[in-house]
């Protein structure tokens, strides 16, 4: 008696299991619905970033559109939208560095558009990323790169040898040109001579009337008080026009025969006329250099 009971108790033990499972039937796994896009968020953060970027404020503009886009999934209703968004994030990035921005933003900006090739790749195989998005990845990739690069190593110039670079031998002196300076510089002397004398002769004749003139009654000799200063300043005018009139002469005679020396050998140098001798011909030949 007491077997038949365990039996029993264990058959129905076993027997709840089963009818458990059957009762439950076959279990169905079902995927959690995708995230819906909040367009409201994206509408607010789109339209925050255009108007940091009407400021001028390009980086801020650029954090901002990162943000946005963010709230749609990369899918083919949001692809074009999504494509512009980062469009701007490019060109906001670019604007950046070209107003100063460092190697840093280079690298930020580099990342948000390699994560965005990475969802546009994968959801579109085979299509071609945004213009401006590959174009701006590229630059900033490259900068990146070149930040990074180590320096070619250099070769330690050798002790014993000299310096490899060929030097460069003097330029031919032109032998003209110092008698065209020199005569130039004596023309100026001299018109500046000429200038001496003319004003010299005239303050010597402004002195003189002074001199003469009855209101002053200056006595024909030995001049006191105003009259010895209108005598000294007519008798130092006499001096600077008696200088003026001999260095302006000798002055102007040597530059004008210094400059056209020069300017009768630098005209030899640019052309030159020689004879030609041929079987059958004969002649002269005429060569101008510039």
């Amino acid at each position: 008696m007491v077997r038949g009971r365990v039996r029993g108790r264990s058959g129905r033990l076993f027997a709840w299991p089963l009818c458990a499972s059957l009762s439950l039937g076959p279990v169905v796994a079902t995927a959690a619905p995708a995230p819906a896009d909040d367009l409201v968020a994206f509408d607010r953060g789109f339209r925050e970033g255009q108007e940091r970027f009407n400021r001028g404020e390009y980086l801020a503009a650029a954090r901002t559109w990162s943000a946005a886009v963010e709230r749609l999934r990369e899918s083919s209703d949001n692809k074009d939208n999504r494509a512009a968004v980062y469009s701007y994030i490019a060109d906001g990035d670019r604007k950046s560095v070209q107003n100063g921005a460092g190697i840093d933003i280079v690298r930020e900006g580099l990342a948000v558009l390699d994560g965005y090739a990475a969802q546009f790749t994968a959801a579109y195989p085979g299509e071609p990323l945004p213009a401006q998005v590959a174009e701006t990845r590229d630059q900033f990739r490259a900068a990146s790169d070149a930040a990074v690069a180590p320096a070619p190593p250099q070769d330690p110039p050798s002790p014993s040898s000299g310096s490899s670079d060929p030097v460069d031998a003097p330029a031919p002196a032109k032998p003209w040109r110092g008698l065209t300076i020199g005569g130039g510089v004596s023309l100026g002397l001299g018109l500046a001579s000429l200038g001496l004398f003319a004003g010299g002769f005239v303050r010597a004749r402004e002195a003189e009337r002074q001199y003469d003139d009855p209101a002053n009654a200056c006595p024909p000799s030995d001049p006191t008080g105003e009259c010895a200063e209108i005598d000294r300043r007519g008798r130092s005018s006499s001096a600077m026009a008696t200088v003026g009139v001999i260095l302006a002469p000798a002055l102007l005679a040597a530059g004008a025969a210094m400059l056209g020396i020069g300017l009768r050998r630098r005209a030899a140098e640019r052309w030159a006329v020689t004879p030609t001798f041929g079987p059958r011909s004969a002649g002269l030949s005429w060569v101008l250099r510039f």
